[in-house]
């Protein structure tokens, strides 16, 4: 027997409890508007992710109020201003003096703190699995049924409330693989002069990463293009080049692909971060995209508009178009030179990588 909760139909209902849900959430309760932030997941709960948050993600936290300064470099790992570039581990060159830095979070605890902050300002908390809707209702495992007037699709690349959308394209999510590792002081050391490591693989759609965070090194590789083919070997020698055992955990998510077209939904149900497609299709960037568009869904919900726009929609499909020139086997060569002689060029690598630039300047 199904139970009918929330049983009020002016509710705005907001799937999914990340950067994005979380972020709408809070500007809708902000706003005045009743809310229910439902998701399956029991929070604080692991997340596997880079953890980039670009100088774009910070400035839309502070600038919308929903996190002070203080809190924010609470919830910082590490500042980077250094980035190291190589193809397939033959080091291209190290560049000093990114402006503004790059900060890394831990995901368990920043999507926690996000959350948090909705519900302080008035969202109301559901901890179930969404799976359709049926009759002006949204309907969750458990047999729960909340009526809503309009809602907000933020679960995620393999977003069931984008799949429940008549007429809205859903293509396979891109995997990722990510896995801490622990080192000592003195074995971290060089890892920190390098800052963030940028790994450009031949024949590989992606890229991997290490990431020096403030005890452990935050290691990683995802695809673009749909494909997991040849990411386990490719993981397997990041780790050994990490200083990493075999034997250490590795985990795993999902990304939009790059056959996942962007799309902010519109009417009754509008979407917002991965469910939307708003996943940067060359650096992997998201959390801000995913902070940018909740605000924004948000902001159409509190004006009544049939849907959002902001810039990283334009971002965003930016990049699936220039991606071609950084990871397409005609062009690739050419980066990586540009990559390892040109200060211009890699500035404005930097650039996209921190959210100050789109694509046009770069690859012109």
């Amino acid at each position: 027997m199904s139970v009918r909760i929330f049983g009020f139909m002016d509710n705005i209902l907001v799937v999914g409890a990340g950067p994005a849900g979380s972020a709408c959430a809070w500007r809708l309760a902000t706003g005045g508007v009743p809310c229910v932030l439902a998701d399956s997941a029991s929070f604080p709960r692991p997340k596997p992710c880079g953890g980039v948050l670009s100088g774009r993600g910070e400035k839309i936290l502070l600038s919308s109020g929903m996190v002070t300064g203080e809190e924010l470099d609470d919830l910082t790992l590490r500042s980077h201003g250094t980035m190291t570039i190589s193809s397939d581990f033959h080091p291209l060159r190290t560049f000093t003096g990114g402006t503004p830095p790059v900060r890394l979070v831990e995901r368990t605890g920043f999507d926690a703190f996000l959350r948090r902050r909705a519900l302080e300002a008035g969202a109301r908390p559901m901890e179930d699995r969404f799976t359709g809707f049926q009759g002006g209702e949204a309907v969750f495992m458990s047999g729960s049924r909340v009526p809503f007037r309009r809602a907000v699709g933020a679960d995620g690349a393999s977003s069931r409330v984008r799949r429940s959308l008549p007429g809205v394209t859903f293509a396979r999510p891109a995997p990722a693989l990510t896995s801490l590792v622990a080192l000592s002081p003195a074995a971290m050391g060089p890892f920190m002069e390098k800052g963030l490591q940028i790994f450009f693989f031949t024949g590989f759609t992606g890229y991997g990463w290490l990431f020096p965070r403030r005890d452990d090194l935050l290691a990683g590789i995802g695809s673009f293009d749909g494909s997991s083919s040849g990411m386990r070997t490719l993981m397997h020698k990041l780790m050994l080049h990490a200083g990493a055992g075999v034997s250490s955990p590795v985990s795993g998510a999902l990304l939009p692909g790059s056959g996942q077209r962007v799309t902010p939904g519109s009417g009754a149900v509008l979407l917002a971060g991965d469910a939307a497609g708003l996943c940067d299709r060359v650096s992997g960037e998201g959390i801000s995209h995913a902070l940018e568009s909740g605000i924004a869904a948000a902001e159409a919900l509190l004006e009544g508009a049939e849907t959002w726009n902001s810039e990283c929609i334009r971002t965003v499909r930016q990049s699936s178009r220039y991606r071609v020139f950084l990871y397409g086997s005609l062009f690739r060569r050419l980066a990586m030179r540009s990559l390892a002689g040109s200060d211009r060029w890699y500035r404005k690598y930097w650039e996209i990588v921190c959210g100050g630039s789109g694509y046009g300047n770069l690859f012109r």
